[in-house]
């Protein structure tokens, strides 16, 4: 059996933070990193090739209140399924020309938990 001596014993220990630490520090540059990459990409959906919009329908919309309910298809950004739900909208100009039964594209984002419709086009069917 091998016997260490109690300096043998912290200075591993102490490596074995440093190196945890480190490890850490990576992977919070890392994360910041994907997070401005993230935000670079949803900030002009119309203009980005890789953003990929949903289809909805429109059910009702409330413009003074910034919300629209929408039977929407798969969102594949924020990983949801087909459904009917109420949106915010980021701008009142994205619901101008829209009707009940309208078909739209849209680009939604998950801001602090709220949904978000930062992109909307009327579509066809």
């Amino acid at each position: 059996m091998i016997v260490l001596s109690r300096n043998v014993l912290l200075g591993l220990f102490l490596l074995s933070v440093m190196c945890s630490a480190v490890a850490g520090h990576h992977q919070d540059e890392h994360m910041e990193h994907s997070e401005m990459i993230h935000e670079q990409k949803s900030s002009s959906c119309a203009d980005d090739d890789s953003c990929e919009m949903a289809h909805g329908i429109v059910v009702s919309l409330n413009k003074d209140k910034k919300k629209i309910v929408l039977d929407h298809g798969e969102i594949k950004n924020i990983n949801m399924s087909p459904m009917t739900m109420p949106f915010s909208v980021e701008s009142t100009s994205l619901m101008q020309d829209l009707v009940k039964g309208d078909h739209v594209l849209f680009y939604v984002e998950n801001v602090d938990g709220e949904l978000i419709i930062k992109e909307m086009v009327k579509s066809k069917k």
